[in-house]
């Protein structure tokens, strides 16, 4: 990281450099950094950096966790991003490999990331069946009632796990995760595996199968799932299904620049 003298940063190009590097150390942290952190890596004091992070609140790049007093990214320079770089890169990287999945599982293959408050889908491939049973682009779903939101907790912001952990877990169904405790156990679980599953848990009827994706820098960049009728995708997924998911997870994470997928994206079998 360029290091700016103290008389530079003041005004003019320099201070512009300076936010840009700002921006660019907390993009680079997939997650939230906090001031002290901050001052050390760019050798300032805390109050500089402070007022510089203020700027950047106010003009919308930056969010500050008011319980943490930690910065990170907002969804206005996420959208700024999309717009140069001319679509979703995310996606862009997936659309081939998610076409390619649905067409071998003959599932519906979503693709999702991480907001705040729940896991958003960015991409929907629909199922080759007559009868579509899938979620639809621009749905939130909760963290504890679904595949997604699963691995989101294992492989993302530590932070979140711990809020979600914490915080409400409301019963979409009879067989939503309510209980801390066994929801902590899902997300070790799928950790270990590499990939989690939520049978009836956000909809009776619905299942999905969902494996973490990493970015170049190996933070993790989102999800792909497939989702269908838990006729289809059981409570126990099948060996297949495991296997066809997490490789298609390895394949998008090389292509978003990730070298070591294997290592994270393992195929360990269907058993839950």
């Amino acid at each position: 990281m360029p290091r700016i003298s103290g008389a530079q940063r003041g005004s003019g190009v320099q201070a512009v450099v300076f936010a840009l590097d700002i921006l660019e150390y907390i993009a680079q942290h997939q997650g939230s950094v906090g001031v002290t952190e901050l001052a050390r890596a760019f050798e300032t004091t805390k109050s500089r950096m402070h007022r510089h992070l203020q700027t950047l609140m106010t003009a919308g790049y930056l969010v500050r966790d008011p319980q943490t007093e930690r910065y990170r990214v907002s969804a206005r320079l996420v959208a700024l991003g999309q717009a140069v770089s001319e679509g979703f890169e995310f996606a862009r990287a997936a659309r081939d490999v998610q076409r390619e999945l649905r067409d071998k599982l003959g599932h519906a293959v979503v693709l999702s990331q991480t907001e705040d408050e729940g896991v958003r889908i960015v991409s929907l491939m629909p199922s080759k069946s007559s009868v579509e049973i899938a979620v639809k682009p621009g749905s939130v779903l909760a963290f504890h009632a679904s595949a997604q939101g699963k691995v989101s907790l294992a492989f993302g912001d530590p932070a979140l796990a711990e809020r979600a952990l914490a915080g409400e877990l409301p019963m979409n169904t009879a067989y939503t995760i309510g209980d801390p405790a066994r929801l902590k156990a899902e997300i070790d679980l799928a950790r270990k595996r590499g990939w989690a599953a939520a049978p009836n848990e956000s909809v009776i009827g619905l299942n999905a199968l969902a494996a973490p994706v990493f970015d170049a820098l190996g933070h993790y960049a989102g999800a792909i799932a497939i989702v269908d009728s838990i006729q289809f995708i059981s409570e126990n997924p099948s060996v297949a299904q495991v296997r066809e998911l997490t490789v298609a997870a390895a394949q998008i994470s090389r292509n978003l620049g990730y070298r070591d997928a294997a290592v994270k994206t393992r195929a360990v079998g269907g058993a839950r």
